[in-house]
């Protein structure tokens, strides 16, 4: 009786490793995973394509405040470079800048509980 158990498991035991070799393999070369590949790449290369359509054309573009803003590239040296292009903006920024340093242009309130925290 002892020695049926042991042949059972083993048995068991070899289904077991067979089958999930046999689903490992048909997965490999089933025709639908090969296709599905393919479709992978190919939508990797449009919208690398995309990709690089955008940066061309971001950098054609003339360099404008309203192009910069609405790209997300605000940042220290795109402004910096804005504006080494375009010292005309500048000129029209100066006096709003100069208001702010003299403290006459009224600044919006940072806090307005005036340091009173609410429960919500």
């Amino acid at each position: 009786m002892c020695i049926m158990i042991v042949e059972q498991e083993i048995v068991i035991l070899i289904i077991l490793l067979c089958s999930s070799l046999g689903f490992m393999v048909g997965s490999v070369l089933s025709p639908s995973a090969r296709l599905k590949g393919k479709e992978i790449a190919y939508w990797r290369g449009l919208t690398g394509d995309f990709k690089k359509q955008l940066k061309a054309e971001k950098r054609s573009s003339d360099g404008e405040l309203d192009d910069l803003l609405a790209g997300g590239e605000l940042n220290i040296g795109s402004i910096l470079k804005l504006l080494k292009n375009n010292p005309d903006i500048l000129k029209q920024v100066s006096p709003i800048l100069d208001l702010l340093k003299s403290g006459k242009l009224n600044t919006p309130d940072l806090n307005p509980n005036d340091g009173r925290r609410e429960l919500r």
